[in-house]
């Protein structure tokens, strides 16, 4: 995945609160895959003071689309300068996206971000409006 896609679909799931109460085993297993990938993001973000701060922001106002590309610019730019967080955030994003009900809240967190829908192979550029 490029890193601008995995920009996005990071911001996204970082700024999701779905699936916080499912109580279904297959429910806690998805939203455990989830929380994989923000835990990514957040280690990594959380070496920078404006990271911190995007961040910080983001959880204020999860559903701020602004907010979330500012998110995403950060994971872009750190997933272009670092081949290895790049691989790393690229195999949380697809092992979650391999999981049904986490590929469910994947597709309708980044659908509500009105950015891409990771669920199966798509590819292309990104448009966020």
């Amino acid at each position: 995945m490029d890193p601008a896609t995995l920009g996005v679909v990071a911001a996204a799931l970082v700024a999701t609160k779905f699936g916080e109460g499912f109580a279904s085993e297959a429910g806690r297993s998805a939203w455990l895959k989830i929380q994989q990938v923000t835990q990514a993001v957040r280690e990594r973000l959380g070496r920078s003071a404006a990271h911190q701060a995007a961040l910080a922001e983001l959880d204020e106002s999860p559903d701020d689309l602004d907010r979330r590309s500012v998110v995403a610019a950060h994971v872009q730019r750190e997933a272009e300068s670092d081949p290895e967080f790049a691989a790393r955030l690229d195999a949380l994003v697809r092992d979650a996206s391999s999981d049904e009900a986490a590929r469910t809240l994947i597709a309708h967190a980044s659908g509500n971000a009105k950015q891409i829908n990771i669920a199966g192979n798509n590819a292309g550029p990104i448009t966020l409006s």
